[in-house]
C-alpha cells in the first residue's frame, strides 16, 4: 500500500457556531421544593394542591382541579406532614357542600414560604433565563425592588413559567 492510497486523518469540524438568533426555541425551568431535615416536604404541585383546597375547600376537587387522583394527592399530603410533624390541613366538619377540608396555619404558612421562593425565582430567571450581567453580579447583594417587597407572603403570581406555556411568544 502506497503513501497516496491512505485516507487523510478526519479532521474536527471548525465551522462556527451557529448564530443564537437560528436556533430552536429554547426556555429555562425551574423546580421549587421545600426540604425539612434533607428530606422533601413540598414542591410545586403540592403549592397548586394547597392553593386548589384554599379555593375547593376540599382535597378531591382540588386534586382533580391539578389532575392528581385523591389517593395521589392525599398520600402527599401525608408525606409532607410527615416530614415537617404538623398537619398541613384538617377535616371540616358538617354534612352536605359545608363539609370538607381546611388549611391549617402550617399549611398557610408553607404556602406562603413557597409562593415567596417561586416568585422571586420567577423574577431572577425571567423569559429568557439569567443574563451574562445577571451571572456576574451573583454574589452580590441586590436591594430588593418594590415587586420584591409586594410579593412577600402573597399567593403566587400568574406566571408562564410555572406549570404552563414555557415556549417564548411569539
Amino acid at each position: 500500500m502506497s503513501a497516496s492510497d491512505k485516507r487523510p486523518a478526519s479532521r474536527p469540524d471548525l465551522t462556527p457556531p451557529t448564530p443564537a438568533s437560528s436556533l430552536p426555541a429554547t426556555a429555562v425551568k425551574t423546580k421549587v421544593w421545600l426540604e425539612h431535615d434533607g428530606h422533601f416536604v413540598i414542591g410545586d404541585g403540592g403549592l397548586r394542591l394547597l392553593l386548589g383546597i384554599i379555593e375547593h375547600g376540599s382535597l378531591l376537587r382540588a386534586a382533580r382541579q391539578i389532575g392528581w387522583s385523591y389517593r395521589h394527592a392525599w398520600g402527599y399530603l401525608r408525606r409532607a406532614e410527615a416530614a415537617l410533624g404538623t398537619p398541613l390541613t384538617e377535616p371540616r366538619p358538617g354534612k352536605g357542600s359545608s363539609r370538607g377540608t381546611a388549611l391549617t396555619e402550617a399549611g398557610r404558612l408553607v404556602i406562603e414560604r413557597l409562593a415567596e421562593i417561586r416568585n422571586r425565582i420567577d423574577d431572577a430567571v425571567g423569559p429568557l433565563g439569567p443574563t451574562v450581567a445577571d451571572v456576574a453580579s451573583r454574589g452580590r447583594r441586590v436591594r430588593p425592588s418594590a415587586r420584591h417587597v409586594a410579593a412577600r407572603g402573597a399567593a403566587p403570581r400568574p406566571s408562564r413559567f410555572r406549570d404552563g406555556d414555557w415556549r417564548r411568544p411569539s
